[in-house]
């Protein structure tokens, strides 16, 4: 791929990721993204990424590639420290390289609303994406290393397989959305009800690990023992 091709393949990612956050994905054609990058060929996205699927791949996989990397020397620097089993260390390498990239990206960030528009809703032309297909996405070692490591802490839990997943894609979701919620408030006019970024990032943190470790009551467990769990989805 020549420079100039790779150029524009960034460049759409860019306009991609941006109009799917701030609009949702079924909202966005691709002749929009195309208009909104500068291109005077409307079927540049085709040409490209060959349809809206492999667009939103491209913009995952843009993204994740560097997450990951800081995600497994988060991972990599609490194994030496003897954390491996610390929810709050889980907590701490799933948010910080996204929270991050937040407070990093020229302009501001839309990955944090893009990625709930992508695996929080419903689209005709996209598939929306679970746990298992992120996990086996290119860049998302690190995630799988902290799925496996929240399975050992719940099942210190003692909770059942039902419980053990839920717990999982509540863990994901609710810091997901909790990252997206800041993200647009920085992109609004309501910057002084955000605080201190280090203290809602702090505040996350520990937020997560009680999601990981919270006791059930005795009633749930009975349910999901029962075979009353249901399925879910993650990201």
């Amino acid at each position: 791929m020549d420079s100039q091709s790779a150029s524009t393949r960034l460049h759409l990612i860019a306009t991609a990721e941006r109009l799917f956050a701030e609009h949702g994905i079924n909202a966005v054609s691709m002749r929009k993204i195309a208009a909104d990058a500068g291109q005077r060929n409307d079927n540049a996205v085709q040409y490209h990424f060959g349809s809206k699927q492999g667009l939103v791949d491209a913009v995952f996989e843009h993204r994740q590639v560097p997450i990951d990397v800081r995600r497994t020397a988060l991972i990599d620097g609490f194994d030496r420290e003897g954390r491996d089993s610390d929810p709050y260390a889980i907590a701490e390498a799933f948010v910080l390289p996204l929270a991050e990239l937040l407070e990093a990206a020229p302009g501001g960030s839309w990955y944090l609303r893009f990625c709930v528009q992508a695996t929080y809703t419903l689209h005709p032309d996209v598939a929306t994406l679970t746990l298992s297909d992120l996990e086996a996405r290119p860049g998302t070692n690190g995630l799988m290393r902290l799925h496996e490591r929240a399975r050992k802490v719940l099942a210190g839990e003692s909770l059942p397989a039902p419980l053990d997943l839920q717990r999982w894609w509540h863990f994901t979701g609710f810091l997901t959305h909790s990252l997206a919620d800041r993200e647009a408030r920085l992109h609004s006019d309501g910057l002084r009800e955000l605080g201190p970024a280090k203290l809602f990032i702090s505040g996350l943190i520990d937020t997560g690990a009680a999601v990981l470790t919270a006791p059930c009551r005795p009633s749930t467990l009975a349910l999901a023992e029962g075979g009353a769990g249901t399925a879910v989805r993650g990201s």
